[in-house]
Parts: structure tokens; sequence; C-alpha cells
């Protein structure tokens, strides 16, 4: 058992755990959070180690085995952390799986998703020796088999089903509907076909079944569901194709506190899913897989927060309140592609003065450019203040963007009074290094402008 304090009675909160209002506003790790933003710039994303181990940890003790979505968030600090804290890794795609590789992860601890996996990709994980690789699709099988049987190795691999059961927060993260882009469709005898050319390949050897129904779900139902739909499959492969399921990996997508949200609590979220599981296998006369769940979000959301500069700061033509920070929809899309919601708050100690409500915006030049509506602030907020948004560990660095040849923030994690930088702040020396040079061209053009 680990010595930690558990964070799953304190999650109604989406605030990191070490996250603590004192005489110098926000405090993160024991660092005002103002401070990080003078010394690393702005915006600035922070990442609370603590609430990162504790979390690990939630999940580690909950669940017989765990992989952490490297899609959340991806640095090599952070892969080396929740490794160290037991977690093994998901990647869904040749980067996140290069990325895994290079921070030292075990080969035996990574697994391989993705829809639309090349011939390259296939090879890297197969050659590097991966645990597992997620199949998603008949044609994939074959191609995989061949790679397989071209290096001389046998892959454990794990078929993605569609267990038509819709949940998450958004029609764009529900993944599990019988309309998903993901996997193989159990009612057409699609996925059973599948099964059965893994088990007659040379190069495959099957492990069990795939499923991830959706993103931000914060009910226990549908995951309940879906044990039963992967049981009632798995006891029709034992029967009629004579092959058994050893896990059954039930995806991620366990929500999280971004405004109001209530989460379900990991420890009896894993108790009910683990009764499910033998249950229904008992009822079916089948044996009981290996549950595997794979968290992203529940482990790296609220651990983060995001501090913004405030620059303009006016009125619209109705008398309404904008602020403007110096970031926006490059480091922070969901508010625009999902509606995400999120608590906004100053990082500098509470001042006597009203609230009042206002639309905080980015710099970039899109009018949905709007990272939260209606929140309140004090009045005398203004321009050179700092604003922190919550919740932002997830999804908001890993959907970056440079649009508007705006360089990526730097990620900063805090632990015990001290402040390491796990990404550097991209420059726009950077974005120029795709740029093909000719340094005779780049001169003449320089004498030309001089002109």
């Amino acid at each position: 058992m680990s010595t930690r304090p558990s964070l799953s009675a304190s999650l109604s909160t989406p605030w990191p755990v070490t996250a603590h209002w004192g005489e110098e506003g926000l405090e993160i790790g024991g660092i005002p959070v103002t401070s990080l933003a003078d010394s690393h710039g702005t915006p600035l994303l922070v990442i609370d180690e603590e609430h990162l181990r504790r979390r690990s940890g939630d999940f580690r003790e909950a669940f017989p085995q765990v992989m952490y979505a490297v899609k959340a968030l991806t640095s090599r600090r952070l892969l080396q952390l929740v490794a160290c804290e037991g977690l093994q890794v998901l990647a869904a795609s040749g980067g996140e799986l290069d990325a895994s590789l290079r921070a030292g992860i075990a080969p035996t601890h990574i697994a391989l998703h993705g829809n639309n996996k090349t011939d390259a990709e296939l090879r890297h994980a197969i050659r590097a020796g991966i645990a597992l690789l997620i199949c998603d699709h008949l044609e994939e099988i074959e191609r995989a088999n061949a790679i397989a049987e071209r290096l001389g190795v046998r892959q454990d691999v794990l078929l993605r089903v569609i267990p038509e059961v819709v949940a998450g927060g958004h029609r764009f993260i529900t993944t599990g509907d019988s309309d998903s882009k993901f996997g193989l469709s159990m009612g057409s005898g699609q996925a059973r076909v599948a099964v059965e050319r893994v088990v007659a390949s040379r190069g495959l050897r099957f492990r069990g079944l795939h499923a991830h129904i959706g993103s931000q779900i914060l009910s226990p139902e549908p995951y309940l569901t879906t044990i039963d739909t992967l049981a009632a499959f798995a006891g029709h492969l034992e029967r009629y194709v004579g092959v058994s399921s050893d896990v059954f990996d039930l995806g991620g997508g366990f929500g999280i506190t971004y405004v109001d949200e209530d989460p379900v609590d990991v420890h009896l979220l894993a108790g009910d899913l683990l009764d499910r599981l033998s249950s229904a296998c008992r009822r079916r006369g089948i044996g009981v897989p290996c549950l595997i769940v794979e968290p992203g979000r529940a482990i790296v959301g609220n651990a983060g927060v995001t501090l913004y500069r405030v620059g303009a700061v006016k009125q619209d033509g109705h008398g309404a309140r904008i602020v403007a920070v110096d970031g926006g929809m490059s480091d922070n899309v969901r508010p625009m592609l999902y509606g995400a919601r999120y608590a906004v708050a100053p990082a500098a100690p509470a001042r006597r003065s009203e609230s009042i409500p206002v639309k905080v915006v980015g710099k970039h030049c899109e009018s949905g450019d709007i990272l939260a509506d209606g929140v309140e602030v004090p009045a005398s907020l203004g321009s050179g203040d700092v604003l922190v948004v919550a919740a932002t560990g997830a999804y908001c660095y890993s959907m970056a963007s440079t649009y508007n040849r705006t360089p990526r923030p730097a990620v900063v994690a805090v632990r015990q009074r001290r402040a390491e930088v796990w990404l550097r702040r991209e420059t726009y020396d950077d974005l120029d290094r795709l740029e093909p040079h000719d340094e005779r061209e780049e001169e003449e053009a320089r004498v030309s402008l001089r002109r």
C-alpha cells in the first residue's frame, strides 16, 4: 500500500492537490505562481508533481494493470515519473511510441493503439518488442502478421472491438458507438473473423479484447455495460472459435472536475468493475481476464494549471467586460472544439474589490478564440495581472498549435518549493527550423530590405 494520501476523496475541486491561496496569492508545490510567471514567462503550464504521483498511486492500487495514455500529455520527465509510480504506457501513434522509448520506458511496458497505423509504425513497434499491439481492423492484422513473420517474432495483440456503448462529454469524444471510426463490429461478425485470422496467423498471438467508449465519463454504468458486452463476446469466442481472452482492456475516459463535475471515486469504480467482471465471466463459464485501464486525463488533468498575463481590458458594444490574455486557442483549443468549461481565478492575493463577470479571450485572429465566458474576477483586474486556468494538464499542450506563428508555452513541474522545466518554451527560431535555408538568397533578401 502507498503511504501517500489518496486523492479519490478530494477530487470535487478542479485545482491541484497542493494548490493553496496564501499571502502571495496562489501557491502550487509551495511556490507562488506569480513568481513562476515572472521567471518562466507566460503562457505557462504548471504541473503539480505531487498530484501526479498521488493520482498514479490511486489507479495503481485500484486496478490490476494501468497504462498511462500518453496522448493526454507527453514529456520525457512525465513518462519517467508515471513509470516510477508503477504505470505502463499506451501510445496512440508512432511519435508517442518513439517518445516513450526515448524516455527509457521498457518496450514490455508499452502498448500501441491507432486506427490507421503505417507499416513503419507497425515495424517500429514489433521490432522494439512492445507488450501489446492493439489491432483496429482486418487489413492491419494482415500487415502486422507479415511484418512479425519477417522479423521472426510472435507479437501479442488485442483486438479493438465496438461495444456500441455511447458515453462521453461531447459527441467528438464518444468512441464506442456503432458509427465509430475505431475498431471492429461484433454484431456483423467482423470481430469474430478478425480473431480467427489472428489465431490462424504465425506472427501474431491473440491475447484478448480492447474497447474504448469515450472520454470525460462521470458514471460507472457505461463501463459496466461494456464489461458485460466483452464477456458475452469472449464467451462466444471460447465456444465457437476455441480461444480464450486473457485480457480485457477497458480503455480510459475517466472524467475529472473542470468546474463543478463530480467524478467517480477510483477505488469504488474499480471495485464495481472487478465485481462485474467476475460475475459476468462466471455467468458465461469463462475464466476471468486481467483488466487493464488507460487513464490519461484522470492522471494529469487536474495536476495542471495554465498561467496567462492579462493584456487588454475593455468593453464590447453591449458593455460586457473583455479580458484578453497572452495565449488562447493555440495552447488550449478545447473550449472552441468541445465547448469545454474551465475555472478561472486571479493568481494574486484577493483584493478588496467587487467581482464582475468577464469574457476571457485569447490573442489570436479568430472571433471564437474565447477561453471562458461569464467568469467572476475582481473589477480591479488589469493589464499585467496573472490569471490562472485550472485543470489544463490534459489535452491542452498535447493539442497545442503554432497558429498565428505563436510559439508553444513552457511546461514547468513543481514540488516541495522546487521548479523544473519539463518542456522549454518554443522560440521563433524553433518555428523557423523547418524552413529550407539558402544563405546566399537570405543575404540577398536582407540587402534588398536595406535599400
